[in-house]
């Protein structure tokens, strides 16, 4: 009964604004370039809350772009893909234009659909991608948790030709200045978000407790026992 609701109501929305409920899902599809805003949380299934003015949306994101992001609560750009279904809308996050690219280009091969395109990106980086698809190498896409030896081949035999449209990624200044001086506080602080602590306590913890000999397991223990 929700479901016959939910299907009317997004009919009507559509009448309203003049288009067909099909015109309307595909225009609300575009609706989104990107958003700008702090991380407010990430938990362990890949899923980013941004809050912009207030507002926290949720993003599904790679484990690419989920390396990429600071965790000192500065402010960030996301790209944004809005996939839209009859009973479902799900926002997918990039942390630049190249990875949304590669998405979008991903999801046109038939079989192909969010949850896979993302896998793929989780696995393969945006310069391995392409030359997986320029050289046709299907065993890089048949290791992807999800693809099989048809999909894997039909990615490389669609997508071939289509590899220019997939941007070199550029990374930025703003980027480079990202890199942390020590990558064992910052395995550690992304840890911690992943465990459920708050972005916040968690990167004050770690300051608190770590010392330039200790290791990402020393510091995460000695955190948790000050979060605790």
């Amino acid at each position: 009964m929700l479901d016959v609701i939910e299907k009317r109501f997004r009919a009507a929305r559509g009448r309203a604004f003049g288009l067909p409920a099909a015109d309307f899902l595909m225009n609300c599809a575009a609706m989104y370039d990107f958003f700008r805003g702090r991380v407010s949380a990430i938990d362990t299934t890949s899923h980013l809350i941004l809050e912009v003015n207030g507002i926290g949306y949720r993003f599904r994101i790679s484990e690419y772009t989920r390396q990429a992001l600071p965790l000192d609560g500065s402010e960030i750009l996301l790209y944004a893909y809005l996939h839209v279904k009859e009973d479902d809308l799900q926002l997918y996050g990039f942390s630049d234009p190249a990875e949304r690219s590669a998405f979008n280009l991903l999801i046109s091969v038939q079989g192909v659909g969010p949850s896979v395109a993302m896998t793929i990106l989780s696995t393969l980086e945006i310069d391995e991608l392409r030359q997986a698809l320029i050289d046709k190498d299907i065993s890089a896409f048949k290791q992807v948790k999800g693809v099989g030896p048809k999909s894997a081949e039909r990615i490389t035999l669609e997508l071939h030709d289509k590899v220019e449209r997939i941007p070199g990624q550029q990374l930025s200044a703003s980027k480079e200045e990202q890199v942390p001086a020590n990558s064992a506080m910052d395995d550690a602080r992304r840890a911690l978000i992943a465990l459920g602590f708050p972005i916040k306590q968690s990167e004050d913890a770690v300051k608190q407790v770590a010392e330039e000999e200790h290791d990402a397991e020393t510091i995460i223990r000695l955190a948790l026992s000050v979060l605790r």
